[in-house]
């Protein structure tokens, strides 16, 4: 009888630090929240009549991102995460991520007869950010939250968070055609930790498997 106990310790054990794994592998797509903190700098080029290149900078990352966008307006998605108070005092605090930017068409005929193109900003994960939803025990809100203004080539946008969601403001147009620069809270070249390398090699190979089946 003792190995079959060590076998169901073993199962438990494993199948708890698997979970652990694919959900940290989520977890850590998501930033800390803070008190309006810059999560992203947007700036345009006019390519034609209501298209733009959209160039958008975020803490974290080494790279600028562009995307080809159709609109009068740019609109930047993110998603919310609130914890509830057990985990708050356990040190874990409220969390966002950027989930989709794209164009938006003031005019609703226009926009229902133009084709629609998002660009997703935050990588996929085996675990899905809607299975958050059934999580109660552990997730006290789980909510988006939009930013949307003009696209203008003549115009920068940085858009922040607070606790209750993004908003945006226009500031000085970056000199020249460089990078686009955003403070970030954190660098972008510090190596991941062993924990985060074993939840996303355990998470990247769940969802190959889940595209081979």
């Amino acid at each position: 009888m003792k190995w079959l106990w060590r076998l169901f310790f073993l199962t438990l054990t494993s199948g708890l630090l698997a979970s652990s794994l694919l959900f940290f592998a989520l977890y850590r797509t998501y930033d800390r929240l803070g008190m309006e903190v810059p999560v992203a700098r947007l700036r345009f080029e006019k390519l034609d009549d209501q298209l733009y290149q959209l160039h958008l900078r975020t803490p974290g990352l080494c790279q600028e991102r562009s995307f080809p966008v159709r609109g009068d307006d740019w609109r930047l998605d993110a998603r919310f995460i609130k914890w509830p108070n057990w985990l708050t005092v356990l040190g874990l605090q409220p969390q966002y991520r950027l989930e989709r930017v794209e164009g938006r068409f003031r005019d609703i005929e226009q926009a229902n007869a133009t084709p629609h193109q998002a660009y997703a900003l935050s990588p996929q994960t085996w675990v899905k950010p809607a299975w958050l939803d059934s999580l109660h025990f552990l997730v006290d809100s789980d909510y988006g939250s939009s930013a949307y203004a003009p696209m203008d080539s003549d115009k920068d946008y940085v858009v922040y968070h607070s606790a209750s969601g993004l908003f945006a403001r226009a500031v000085p147009q970056a000199t020249g055609q460089g990078p686009l620069e955003l403070t970030a809270d954190s660098p972008c070249l510090v190596p991941e930790s062993y924990w985060s390398q074993a939840a996303t090699w355990l998470d990247t190979r769940l969802r190959a498997l889940q595209g081979g089946a």
